[in-house]
Formats: structure tokens, sequence, C-alpha cells
């Protein structure tokens, strides 16, 4: 009786599985630069999302504040003036909004941009102050309206006419007995005066962009311009990351008599020995502001080229508008340190801008003089 042998099982030879290796490995190459490639779309997408969430962060809180500037205190007797803080430090001129202020009171920021200094009370109360009808004492004065005034309000007192130097105080009230206010210390000659109330919670604060965020420091709280904190986070807070520049022009209405409306943009800073200085400060109108946010996503030139070939453009960038405005372009050539940027090409931008109207003082009017 003969036996049938079955035939061995056969499985891949040596080539066939390098072959199905080397097509299973092409596969796993193209699916994975596909991935690389989307996931390089969705970092640039993403990024530049972050990139507008900053800058319209950053813009909303400089609009909110500057809509504010000047509240309880638009006289031309204060603007200009020196004003010591309770924080230790100095606001060498009081203004509602000031561009690069001194290095003393704002330190600069990254180069190529702008700081701003904001100030405004919170009170209801008439921003051209009440008048002191009489002063029983250096540190007490008669007003017309004592029941528009509270303890704890933080107030200024000027006299009938404006002193030079224009070098006021600001202190806080300790008891309101009608007709009478009264203060710690006080400043005598103030009968027929004025005095401003800024309300229990005045705002002054410093905005620069620093080390790539837009930063601000309460000068109620801290001495925004002590050299030592310029880079104490604690003190500069961020509010938006990622913004690259800041860029900002008074709005001057030129006329005399003042109109309120806006006839040219620069950033002159009124000078305190022109005989003009004070309506010089009354002549701001608005404020004409840019913010710029940076995408965090590096774009390889190499594979996307060039990707901004040229910085953003905003209504200050090209001069004469309107008529006699100066030229303001957006510079982002330079590093936080001040070395070269060579790569600000290869990241995506945002400009955001817009004009501010300092309401307050277009509310005033125009004052005796101006």
């Amino acid at each position: 009786m003969s036996r049938t042998l079955k035939p061995m099982p056969r499985g891949f030879s040596l080539v066939e599985i390098m072959v199905g290796l080397a097509i299973g490995m092409l596969a796993v190459i193209v699916m994975l630069q596909v991935f690389a490639l989307s996931e390089q779309r969705k970092r640039t997408s993403t990024s530049g999302g972050d990139a507008q969430s900053s800058g319209a962060i950053a813009l909303y809180q400089l609009q909110r504040d500057l809509r504010q500037s000047g509240q309880g205190f638009v006289s031309q007797n204060l603007f200009g003036c020196s004003l010591p803080l309770p924080s230790g430090g100095t606001l060498t001129a009081l203004a509602p909004i000031t561009i690069n202020a001194s290095a003393a009171v704002v330190p600069v920021g990254d180069p190529n941009t702008d700081t701003l200094l904001v100030v405004y009370g919170d009170t209801g109360g008439s921003g051209q102050g009440d008048v002191i009808s009489l002063q029983p004492s250096q540190n007490t004065y008669s007003v017309i309206t004592p029941t528009a005034f509270q303890v704890n309000d933080w107030i200024i007192t000027t006299p009938q006419n404006r002193s030079s130097p224009c070098n006021l105080t600001m202190e806080k009230l300790v008891a309101v007995a009608a007709p009478n206010l009264t203060v710690t210390t006080g400043v005598s000659g103030m009968a027929n005066g004025t005095v401003y109330d800024l309300g229990q919670n005045p705002t002054i604060r410093a905005y620069r962009v620093y080390r790539g965020n837009l930063t601000v420091c309460d000068y109620m709280l801290n001495n925004c311009g002590d050299p030592a904190k310029a880079g104490d986070g604690t003190v500069w807070v961020p509010v938006a990351n990622g913004i690259v520049s800041m860029r900002a022009q008074y709005g001057r209405d030129t006329n005399v008599p003042m109109d309120s409306i806006v006839d040219l943009y620069n950033r002159a800073t009124p000078v305190s020995t022109s005989a003009t200085y004070a309506c010089d400060w009354m002549s701001i109108a608005a404020t004409r502001i840019a913010i710029v946010g940076r995408s965090g996503q590096y774009e390889n030139p190499a594979q996307n080229g060039v990707v901004t070939a040229a910085a953003p453009a905003w209504a200050g960038t090209v001069a004469g508008n309107p008529a006699g405005s100066e030229s303001d372009p957006i510079d982002l050539t330079k590093n936080p340190d001040g070395s070269a940027n060579t790569t600000w090409q290869n990241y995506r931008y945002k400009l955001f801008q817009t004009v501010v109207p300092i309401r307050n003082v277009t509310w005033a009017g125009a004052q005796s003089g101006c």
C-alpha cells in the first residue's frame, strides 16, 4: 500500500519580503511628509490666529484707557505741570496722554517702539474742577460744591493763576465737612484757586513693548520710572505677548481758538519753555495708534521663501496724512536687545490701528488764551 506525500507549505521568499518592506517604507515616508506639511500649515494658521488675538487684546486695552484719559482734570492750569505720586515717582508733565515720556518717567521699550502714559480719574465730578472760595488754613479748602467730594478722594489744587514753574501736589482727603475739604498737609495761597477731584482710584498707567510683549505698569502702586524695576515682571505686567511694535501720534487741533477738530498728527511733545506750553497740551484732541502682532511660527525660507516682503504700513507711515502730519513708519529690523533682526521677514504679522478721541479734553472746549 503506497502513501501519498503532501506538498510542503511555502512562505514568502526573501526577495518578496524585501520588496514588501520597501513599498511599506515608501508609503510611511509619504504619509509622514503629508503629516509634516499638514502640521506646518496648522502651526502657521494657529500662530497667525494667536498674533491676531494678541493684537486685538492689546488694542482693546489701550483704547479703553485712552478713551477715559483726562477724566477729572481738563484745565490748562494743570497740563504740563510736574506731579509727585504716592508711589514715589514723579510725572514731569501732567497730561491725559503722553507719548514717549522721558526715560525717567517711562523706561524705553524695545527698539523702534513708542511708549504711552495715560492718566484719568474715576470721579463723576467736573473735569474743570471746583472753585476754592476760602482757605481757612493751609490744609483746609472751602469749595462751592463740597458734596461732590468724598473722604479718601485724591485731589489736586492749583492757584488762581498758573505758577511758573508749575509744580503740583496730589493729596488724599481726610475729612469732608461742608463747605470744607481737609487734607493732611495742603498748599498755601490757594484762595480763589481750583481743586480737582480724581476720585478714590485714579488711573496712571504706563505702557511699553518689552521683549516682544505689551506691558503695563500702574503708577499708583509702583514707581514705573525706577530703572531697577524696568525688567521686573511683577511691576511691568504683560498684557499681550507677540507684540513687536507700538506706534502712536498726537492728533492736534492747531486752530486758534481751538475747534476740537484734528488738523495734523505728530509725536512732538510740547516744549516747556514755549509761551503756549499749556495750550499746546490742550490742543491734543486725539491719539492715532498702531499695534503689530507677530506670529510665533518661523517660516523656513528654503521651503516658503520670504513670507513678509515689507513691514506693515499704517496711517502714520506716510507723511502728510493729513497735511502737515509727520512720517512714523513701523520698523521691525531690530531685536529687543538692539541687534539686527535678520529673520524678521520669515514671520507673519497682523496690524491693528485706530484713532481714539480724547473726549474729556474735547468736551472741555476752547479755554482762555487757546
